[in-house]
């Protein structure tokens, strides 16, 4: 069974495509190529650690916080890093 990204954290490799041999698509390409870089920048910011103050609107298995106050994702007064287990937020 393949790994969905919409339930966890995966991150996109960019791979730069040939450029195209007609000018008319020139446009098209880069287009495309912007789009597959945001894709996988934006990847690697939902992967990376961050310190957060509430809880993600998407939470995915995978995702590492630094939980700080008001956040209580362990409803018991922790602060520090947390990792999304798929159904919930544990202590690291």
């Amino acid at each position: 069974m393949a790994l969905s990204d919409k339930v966890n954290i995966l991150t996109r490799i960019y791979t730069r495509r040939p450029t195209p041999a007609l000018e008319t698509s020139f446009k098209n390409f880069i287009q495309e190529e912007l789009r597959e870089l945001e894709t996988s920048i934006r990847s690697i910011a939902d992967a990376s650690p961050q310190v957060s103050e509430n809880a993600p609107s998407n939470p995915r298995k995978g995702m590492v916080r630094y939980a700080v106050t008001p956040w209580d994702p362990l409803s018991n007064g922790y602060q520090g890093l947390v990792v999304y287990n798929g159904t919930a937020w544990v202590q690291v």
